[in-house]
């Protein structure tokens, strides 16, 4: 069996490993930003990992290597996320190309099968204009076509409640050149899907920072029950006050800090 990182072919997981281990070696601690030519590879295995979307959070401004603080004679990968936090990964897990569960692969394509939608709703627009900030001198691809009330997952997780096809549990492999993701088995799924979402999404735009910040405030959302997320707080604004608060991170410890942080800011 042949498995692959990118455009890199991979006979075995230990030679997977063993690539990947000589190529941490070989870079030490540093910082892998964009522009660096091994960032696409870093960014190619994370995707192998089983829990992807929670590591990847709201988007990858950057990876780094640095010692393992338990044992310093090896190194441990992390990422900068977007809105400034920071979360490690295991590359070893990584490597061995462990099967996700169907959930990822069922929302990656209800996701990819709705992208006419929010496509046509840009390119309809005569103006760009931020919802919320109201910026409009921004670059066109500065703008996120956002699912507002109801948001993506509450759309999905509605429609998966009232339909009544029969739930796919098997994918064709993502290709650029070949948009069909569902198999024609599951193509009344598909269509119904679309259907539903084209009937029922309220599709907004919004700027990369609102959407940053909308995003991170729906993670805490998610992670804490009944904060009220229309209270807009940016990242900057949060970061400041956790601070004032000596509160390192977000968990069950300070969570009821957060929350009346949150909800009387």
């Amino acid at each position: 069996m042949k498995y692959s990182i990118g455009d890199l072919k991979i006979k075995t997981k230990k030679e997977c490993e063993n690539y990947t281990r000589n190529l941490i070696n070989t870079l030490g601690c540093c910082i892998l930003s964009k522009d660096n030519e091994h960032f696409n590879f870093f960014n190619n295995l994370l995707k192998n990992h089983p829990k992807y979307e929670i590591k990847k959070g709201v988007g990858i401004n950057y990876f780094y290597i640095q010692n393992n603080p338990l044992t310093t004679k090896y190194y441990q990968t992390l990422i900068k996320r977007l809105d400034g936090s920071d979360v490690d990964f295991s590359w070893v897990y990584c490597c061995q190309f462990r099967v996700r569960e169907n959930k990822f692969y069922l929302d990656r394509a209800m996701r990819f099968v709705v992208k006419n939608d929010t496509i046509g709703f840009k390119q309809k627009q005569t103006i760009l204009i931020c919802t919320i900030c109201n910026v409009d001198n921004e670059p066109y691809e500065n703008y996120h076509v956002d699912h507002d009330n109801p948001s993506f997952c509450e759309l999905k997780n509605n429609f998966l409640q009232l339909t009544t096809q029969l739930m796919p549990i098997d994918f064709l492999e993502y290709n650029i050149d070949d948009p069909n993701i569902f198999k024609d088995s599951d193509k009344g799924f598909e269509n119904e899907w679309k259907e539903y979402h084209t009937q029922n999404c309220n599709l907004q735009i919004l700027c990369d920072n609102c959407n940053l910040n909308k995003n991170t405030m729906l993670a805490l959302t998610t992670k804490f029950e009944k904060i009220d997320i229309n209270a807009h707080l940016s990242v900057i604004e949060l970061k400041d006050k956790c601070k004032q608060l000596n509160l390192k991170g977000y968990s069950k410890k300070n969570k009821p800090q957060l929350l009346e942080l949150l909800q009387n800011k």
